[in-house]
């Protein structure tokens, strides 16, 4: 089973292409969908986590402001490091499940979608990587459109990542998406065919 990693800075267009690869019937485990997952649907485990490093105060009926926590993580490394450990040991568990399935099933290749691929050193997991970009330029443009994104909290989470620079040396493919998204995708199932056939 050839494991592909794919990755990319905020907003590098990354979530636009993996929507397009799971419509085209390839198996992609999404890291910010199993995050979204721990937010949506909390275990108790999880909210007993959030009273244990001082962020109760998110936790409104059942439900999690997430809100609360980003203000409150960003002014807190150790709040934010504690959170942040317990989020990568879940989606660590929901990765190895999904790789042992498709090794049963004997898919021939699989994609992880990893924001933080080269930060958290995932790419030993992969055969394979692709990177997303973009000009940082764009990449905020797009980010400023999210619904609750602050200027500060985006140039936080841009310092927190590597810079493309850095991630193209890195990379073994790398993919453009300031174009637009029907080029990116042709360009990506073109990477896909000849990682097939190597």
């Amino acid at each position: 089973m050839i494991v592909v990693g794919l990755t990319g800075g905020i907003a590098s267009g990354k979530t636009t292409i993996v929507k397009l690869l799971k419509k085209n019937k390839l198996a992609v485990q999404d890291s910010d969908l199993a995050v979204e997952r721990i937010y949506s649907k909390p275990k108790t485990k999880f909210t007993n986590h959030l009273k244990k490093i001082n962020l109760g105060k998110s936790l409104k009926g059942g439900k999690i402001d997430k809100k609360i926590i980003r203000e409150e993580i960003f002014y807190d490394t150790k709040k934010r490091k504690l959170l942040e450990s317990y989020i990568h040991t879940e989606v660590k568990k929901a990765r190895n499940i999904f790789l042992k399935k498709h090794k049963q099933k004997k898919t021939k290749i699989v994609f992880l979608d990893i924001p933080l691929l080269f930060e958290n050193k995932l790419e030993k997991i992969c055969d394979f990587t692709i990177l997303f970009c973009a000009p940082l330029t764009i990449r905020k443009k797009r980010a400023m459109r999210r619904r609750g994104m602050q200027k500060k909290i985006l140039e936080k989470i841009v310092k927190s990542q590597l810079g493309d620079k850095t991630k193209k040396k890195k990379a073994d493919f790398v993919v453009n998406t300031s174009i637009n998204k029907n080029l990116s995708l042709n360009e990506v199932l073109k990477i896909i065919e000849s990682i097939k056939n190597k």
